[in-house]
C-alpha cells in the first residue's frame, strides 16, 4: 500500500531540490519545510525519506540564501566606502573652508547631508548582515541535527563542518571535517584543503582580535572578505 504522506514528502523534497538547483533558496526552503512537516508525522514504514536527508538539503538552501545576502552586503559596503570622504579629502575641505569663509556654510551643509545618507547606508548594512547571520544559524542548526539523525553519513558531517566554517566556528568546523574524513577517506584531498583554510582563517582572526577588532566589526569584516 502506498503511503500518501510518504509520497507527499518525496514530492516536496524533489521540488525543493529543483528550486535549489535553479538558485531559488527561499522556494526550496518552503518546499523542504513542507517535506519535514510530513516527515515529522511519518509512520514506521521504511519507504519514508529520512528526515536527516531533508535537513541536509535545507541546510544547503540556507547556505545559498546566506550567500545571496553576502553578495548584497558586499555591494552595500562598497557603495558606502565609495561615498565616505577619505582623511585627505576631509583635510582639503577643512582647509578650503578655513581659507574661504564664504564657502564654509555650504561645505559643512553638504557634509551634514552626506552624513545622514551614510547613516541610512549603515542601517542597511546592519540589516543585511543580520539576515546573513540568521540564514547561517538556520543552516548550522539543520546540519548539526542531521549528523545526529545520520551519524554514519560523511556528507552530513561535511555539510555541518561547512556551515560552522561559514559561521566562523573554525575549530569546531575542523572537528566535523575530521569525522567526515574518518567515515569517507576518499574526501581526503577536499577536506585537507578546507581544514588548512580554516586554520589560516583562525590565525587571521586571532591577529585581528589581538589588534583590537572584536564583535560585530570583526564579524562584518570577515563576512565581507570571505570568498
Amino acid at each position: 500500500t502506498v503511503n500518501p504522506k510518504a509520497c507527499g514528502c518525496m514530492k516536496y523534497y524533489f521540488q525543493g531540490n529543483e528550486s535549489l538547483e535553479e538558485g531559488d533558496p527561499s522556494k526550496a526552503i518552503a518546499m523542504y519545510n513542507e517535506a519535514l512537516s510530513l516527515a515529522d508525522r511519518r509512520t514506521r514504514q521504511t519507504s519514508q525519506l529520512p528526515k536527516g536527508s531533508i535537513l541536509m538539503k535545507r541546510a544547503r538552501a540556507y547556505l545559498q540564501r546566506a550567500a545571496n545576502h553576502r553578495k548584497i552586503l558586499r555591494s552595500l559596503v562598497k557603495d558606502l566606502t565609495d561615498t565616505v570622504p577619505s582623511a585627505s579629502t576631509m583635510k582639503i575641505l577643512y582647509q578650503t573652508a578655513s581659507s574661504n569663509p564664504e564657502l564654509s556654510a555650504s561645505i559643512f551643509q553638504r557634509l551634514a547631508g552626506d552624513s545622514k545618507v551614510n547613516q541610512g547606508k549603515f542601517r542597511q548594512i546592519r540589516y543585511r548582515h543580520d539576515m546573513h547571520e540568521f540564514a547561517l544559524l538556520h543552516a548550522t542548526q539543520d546540519s548539526l541535527q542531521a549528523t545526529k539523525l545520520l551519524p554514519q553519513s560523511a556528507n552530513a558531517w561535511y555539510i555541518a563542518g561547512e556551515c560552522l566554517a561559514e559561521l566562523r566556528k573554525l575549530n569546531e568546523s575542523n572537528q566535523y571535517y575530521v569525522r567526515a574524513l574518518a567515515l569517507d577517506p576518499s574526501m581526503k584531498d577536499v577536506l585537507t584543503g578546507l581544514m588548512e583554510k580554516n586554520k589560516l582563517s583562525q590565525e587571521f582572526m586571532d591577529v585581528a582580535r589581538a589588534s583590537g577588532f572584536s564583535g560585530d566589526t570583526l564579524r562584518l569584516a570577515v563576512d565581507v572578505a570571505a570568498s
